[in-house]
């Protein structure tokens, strides 16, 4: 508030110091009626860029009191201040006219200045298809131009009554107090509703206003004194008023430019973030998938009467409980892989083999040692299970080998072979990227690429072998790094 009213001091010193320096001027300079013409011009222009500014933020942002502005300033630049520079002689018939549709168009320009101001809107459509759009000031400057050309054929009509009407000092005094008043009116709500663009516009007008001020103190006749009795003054205040208003429009451009690039960033944000989401829960529900694949081979194992005792139901009960775990792990919010945690791979590959074997696949399991990994075991559980779903999926009824060994003395391999019909040759790297899948594959293309990206994460590295002519089938190799000494004292009782 008190920036504003700040402001508002340094408008009002601004317009004040012109009129007084327009009027000390133009006592002492002559100018050519060419340079007058001209700045009645720069006025009109300056107007009517003001009407079109404010009608292309009114279209963008959706401001009713913008498109009331855009067509006073328009009405004002195209009709206000062409038939004041007229200059056309004061007696005739014509003159009649144009000081008609001048009086009408001003006083039309003041209304919509006022309605700036006030909360009123049309509630219904017009019938007219081009002015339905509410946030559009064409339809104002439409209304406007009629009444001003239908006000010029009443002057035409009735000559007598209309030069009673136009010379009267009291029309102008009127329409001077009610300018002024709906400048003030406009500077005391933009002042209470902190709005910049209605103060601007207050002393906008404010400034036209006191282009006419010497009509009140010259002895000419009003109706008899040149159109331009002040070949400075008038001019030049006019000029400044359309000015501070272009510039009121043009901050509220400005203002809506920044609030559209904040709801672009925003949008663009909102956008990845949606994108993200949808990524992860594709992801979970593959995981899912595969994981309720396998559980749901080993509880018909369960199920299944076994007599003769085959099948090891402790260590079935055991692995499904654990898998259960995982995807209720997998479903919570805080199921990022994100711990330093560390993990057995021969009990967990127990597990996982146990489950997939009950499920019918011929799979086959050789660890060498009982290697501990520096990665979470949840997280080597769901890189496990996606490899042993995609062979059950594309190879069914192929025989599947894991075998775990070291590479180095921080590295151990996982290397998950079967004898399906594989992959075609110089196709490995691209078989991993995410949405890359077969010609026949039902799937989305994303397990592969999420078990390289969980891998790489915790310092692993995933690739799949080229094709052994001698050896057919799919080959995936999983380095993953050993638990280091600081882990390991960091980790009791892994």
């Amino acid at each position: 508030m008190r920036r504003l009213v700040v402001e508002s001091a340094v408008l009002l010193a601004l317009v004040i110091a012109s009129a007084f320096t327009l009027s000390a001027l133009e006592s002492q300079l002559s100018l050519a009626s060419g340079a007058v013409a001209t700045m009645a011009m720069l006025a009109a222009a300056t107007s009517v860029a003001a009407g079109f500014a404010a009608e292309m933020v009114a279209r963008l942002s959706e401001q009713s009191s913008l498109r009331r502005i855009a067509a006073a300033m328009m009405l004002y630049g195209m009709v206000v201040v062409p038939t004041t520079a007229s200059g056309l002689a004061a007696t005739t018939l014509d003159t009649i006219v144009v000081i008609a549709i001048r009086h009408t168009a001003t006083l039309l320009t003041i209304t919509l200045l006022l309605l700036a101001v006030v909360p009123f809107d049309r509630p219904h459509p017009w019938p007219i298809r081009p002015f339905r759009n509410p946030a559009t000031g064409l339809r104002g400057l439409l209304v406007a131009a009629v009444c001003s050309l239908a006000s010029g054929g009443l002057a035409a009509a009735f000559p007598e009554a209309a030069y009673l009407v136009v010379r009267s000092p009291i029309l102008f005094s009127c329409t001077a107090l009610l300018w002024l008043n709906v400048a003030l009116t406009c500077l005391v709500i933009g002042v209470l509703r902190r709005n910049r663009m209605l103060v601007w516009l207050s002393f906008g007008q404010l400034a036209i206003v006191l282009a006419h001020v010497p009509r009140f103190w010259s002895g000419d006749s009003l109706f008899y004194a040149p159109p331009l009795y002040s070949p400075l003054l008038a001019p030049g205040m006019r000029v400044l008023g359309t000015t501070l208003v272009l510039l009121a429009v043009l901050q509220v451009a400005y203002r809506t430019y920044q609030r559209f690039h904040l709801d672009q960033e925003r949008l663009a944000k909102a956008e990845a973030e949606a994108v993200e989401a949808r990524q992860r829960l594709s992801t979970q529900a593959h995981e899912l998938r595969n994981a309720l694949a396998g559980l749901d081979g080993a509880a018909q194992v369960l199920a299944m009467d076994d007599p003769e005792g085959k099948v090891d139901r402790a260590a079935l009960r055991a692995a499904l409980s654990a898998e259960l775990n995982r995807m209720r792990a997998m479903l919570s919010p805080q199921s990022e892989h994100t711990r330093n945690d560390t993990t057995r791979l021969r009990s967990l590959l127990k597990q996982l083999v146990l489950i997939r074997r009950s499920n019918g696949t011929a799979i086959d399991l050789t660890v060498d040692g009982d290697p501990v990994v520096a990665m979470p075991q949840d997280a080597v559980a769901q890189v496990i299970t996606n490899i042993l779903a995609n062979c059950e999926r594309h190879a069914p009824g192929a025989h599947v080998w894991v075998e775990t060994y070291r590479i180095s003395d921080t590295m151990v391999r996982v290397r998950i072979h079967d004898d399906g019909p594989g992959i075609p040759p110089g196709q490995e790297q691209e078989v991993i990227r995410r949405g890359v899948k077969g010609s026949g594959s039902v799937g989305e293309g994303i397990g592969l690429a999420v078990c390289q990206e969980l891998v790489t994460r915790h310092g692993g590295r995933l690739q799949i072998a080229p094709a052994d002519p001698e050896r057919p089938g799919f080959t995936v190799l999983i380095d993953l790094p050993l638990r280091s000494r600081a882990q390991q004292s960091s980790t009791p009782g892994v």
